[in-house]
């Protein structure tokens, strides 16, 4: 879900379509104008598997926000593995995000970065050194990346993929006795997994889909590159069957995620999805007569978290330095954080910030230093839906707040 923190100026409402979706990946980029309508039948396919779940501890109320599973839970297994999958579900997330990207041989592989050197075993693999290769481009804003002795996915096909292990990101506090024991998924093997889970633990869960690669073509500039990609190899997607879910099993609507705009208004208008307008990096999007246009197409707004406690260092001087202090003003100034939330409601949308972390970590620019107290701040101002790590930390805490909420009701009846 991440973007490196970064301004983007070149990003506006008008810009030419990117696709930012979360089912497809970098090599579709090159051919959306050929298979558009392949779009609405991923959709679908997801479809039936999506849905809302309650707390993992047996509380019955309507606990109101809703828990996304960052890449699963990658607090303690390996992200995007099954056990990151299966453990996310256990520990009641009501969603659990996939991001994909696409082989060489056109299969859809759950992962976060379009390279697979940095949390795999594929160093190790013999036959596979053949792909490590150093990459670099620059963005349209003149940003230099530098991608040195790496696997890019698009390099390899589905038989390569399959030989890797996955291995937990490298940090103390988490654990490492997982290593080795997942392998990377397909897209199909991610939605058999959503399936069984829905079945087995008696409820639907549902995948905010996020594709990783075309995120990537948004910040890190990989549109550059994609030229370099052989279409030829990607005229067909290829997707194995997925069984179907029994009858009568409770399901729920799926959703799109897009950091670019015009691609969410393409998605809003060829297919029956909802779409989540993700933004971290333009200054418009903050505004009242910007929101009112995003309500045009999207169902949900997925601010970068920081936005809803104070603007990010040194955003609105660069706002006014790119859109000029006229434009600000016609687009009716920036919305106060705290108000933010209410504006997004105001116009029939919900909100889903990203991305909470594990309390190990920090929490990058938001001001208090207790997990509580964070959490509580953002479940003040109506969250929707959060993307969080440590899924137990994150349950728990909501339904504190839930008992929060409670007790003051019953305060205020004994008062009155």
């Amino acid at each position: 879900m991440e973007q490196t923190r970064m301004y983007q100026p070149h990003r506006s409402f008008s810009r030419t379509p990117i696709i930012t979706l979360s089912v497809i990946s970098i090599a579709l980029v090159a051919l959306i104008t050929i298979h558009r309508m392949r779009i609405h039948a991923l959709a679908s396919a997801s479809l039936a598997i999506i849905g809302t779940t309650s707390a993992f501890i047996d509380d019955t109320r309507d606990l109101k926000r809703q828990l996304v599973g960052h890449r699963g839970e990658k607090a303690f297994m390996p992200e995007h593995s099954l056990g990151s999958y299966w453990q996310a579900a256990l520990e009641g997330a009501d969603f659990i995000e996939p991001d994909l990207t696409l082989t060489k041989d056109g299969h859809l592989v759950v992962n976060h970065n379009e390279w697979i050197g940095d949390l795999t075993n594929a160093k190790e693999i013999p036959e596979l050194q053949k792909y490590r290769r150093n990459l670099t481009w620059t963005d349209d804003d003149g940003t230099f990346h530098d991608i040195k002795n790496e696997y890019f996915i698009h390099d390899m096909t589905l038989e390569d993929i399959k030989k890797v292990r996955t291995h937990q990101a490298n940090m103390t506090f988490r654990p490492q006795i997982y290593n080795g024991y997942f392998g990377l998924l397909t897209f199909e093997e991610y939605l058999q997994t959503i399936r069984e889970l829905t079945v087995k633990l008696g409820r639907p869960f549902g995948p905010l889909l996020e594709d990783r690669a075309i995120i990537t073509l948004n910040h890190y500039g990989w549109a550059k590159i994609t030229k370099k990609i052989n279409t030829a190899a990607h005229k067909d997607l290829k997707l194995a069957p997925v069984k179907p879910l029994p009858a009568g099993t409770k399901v729920g609507p799926s959703v799109w995620q897009c950091f670019d705009q015009d691609t969410a208004k393409y998605l809003s208008s060829h297919t029956d999805v909802p779409v989540v307008a993700l933004n971290e990096n333009t200054p418009a999007f903050f505004t009242p007569k910007g929101l009112d246009q995003v309500a045009k197409y999207a169902k949900i707004v997925s601010p970068w978290k920081d936005f809803l406690c104070h603007w990010r260092r040194g955003l609105s001087e660069v706002a006014e330095h790119h859109l000029g202090s006229k434009e600000i003003k016609r687009l009716g100034g920036f919305i106060a954080p705290d108000q933010l939330a209410k504006e997004i409601h105001k116009r029939g949308m919900t909100i889903s910030p990203y991305t909470f972390y594990d309390s190990h970590q920090n929490m990058l620019g938001f001001c208090p230093k207790n997990k509580t107290e964070e959490f509580f701040y953002f479940f003040d101002q109506g969250m929707d839906y959060m993307f969080v790590e440590d899924i137990v930390e994150a349950n728990v805490l909501r339904i504190l707040y839930a008992n929060k909420l409670e007790n003051q009701q019953r305060k205020g009846y004994y008062a009155a």
